[in-house]
């Protein structure tokens, strides 16, 4: 699966752990549930770049902070944690 198909099916997954059905997926981002499927079951060779686009959207949407899977580059340091003076 290349690496946008793989990026986009962890969404899907995500989305599913948070409780949603595939069926909601595809409502909320406007496409086929059989789009999502087909992703899903790694058969989704070419998807469009609306698929792609929609899905990405819509997880972006209903899962807006992610932090805790994919922390930001910039961080060094815990939430709350400053550095001390001169470093």
């Amino acid at each position: 699966m290349p690496d946008d198909l793989a990026e986009v099916a962890n969404m899907i997954a995500r989305l599913e752990q948070s409780g949603l059905s595939r069926r909601a997926i595809a409502e909320g981002a406007g496409i086929g549930a059989s789009q999502i499927t087909r992703i899903m079951a790694g058969e989704a060779r070419n998807p469009t770049l609306r698929v792609i686009n929609s899905l990405k959207r819509f997880y972006r949407e209903t899962l807006p902070v992610d932090e805790v899977d994919e922390p930001s580059p910039q961080q060094r340091f815990a939430n709350g944690c400053q550095p001390r003076a001169g470093r």
